[in-house]
């Protein structure tokens, strides 16, 4: 029988305000979102915030973290096991969703991404997390880690500029639609 955790209310607590956070960095900025709406959103005072964070900035250290680790996860689930050229198809599929907004936690890499930039040590988790990320899509796609790095700067980049111009949405979806092709138009070639 496997070890199973069971977490104290005060862990479940700091989880649920850490989620909220990272939902709403995503959707709004971090410099947007301030902690009387994460604990409002939830479910919480203000008051309670200090009893699990020391700073605004422990939170936002810990929620981008998160956010960039899910999605390590989720899209390492998506690319290992499939074939190659199956793997980076589903792989930008996923990633270019038709359905990226300006307020779309679709991608924390593009929508955190400024905000990371501004926060050193944010930064080094990030940078950690995103140099895994290259090893694993050079890993399963069989592709040097300069062809992994150039694929998931496109992928971000579309999604950056999609969600920034979302108020035109064939503009968004073209760029989308673009990065998309072309991406796996390269593959192809290189296959």
């Amino acid at each position: 029988m496997p070890d199973t955790v069971v977490k104290t209310r005060k862990e479940v607590t700091r989880d649920r305000i850490i989620e909220t956070a990272s939902r709403l960095f995503q959707e709004k900025g971090v410099d947007g979102t301030g902690v009387d709406e994460i604990m409002r959103a939830s479910g919480l005072t203000h008051g309670g915030f200090y009893a699990h964070f020391e700073s605004k900035e422990a939170l936002i250290a810990e929620a981008c973290i998160r956010a960039i680790d899910e999605k390590f996860d989720e899209l390492g689930d998506l690319i290992v096991g499939l074939d190659d050229n199956r793997t980076f198809e589903a792989f930008v599929r996923k990633f270019l969703a038709d359905e990226t907004r300006a307020d779309s936690p679709a991608c924390p890499m593009a929508m955190l991404g400024p905000d990371v930039a501004r926060r050193e040590p944010v930064q080094k988790a990030y940078a950690y997390r995103i140099r895994r990320l290259i090893a694993l899509i050079a890993k399963e796609l069989e592709c040097s880690r300069s062809e992994a790095s150039l694929a998931l700067s496109a992928l971000v980049g579309a999604t950056v500029l999609a969600a920034q111009t979302s108020s035109d949405p064939a503009l968004a979806k073209q760029i989308l639609n673009a990065a998309r092709s072309e991406l796996l138009r390269c593959r192809d070639r290189s296959s």
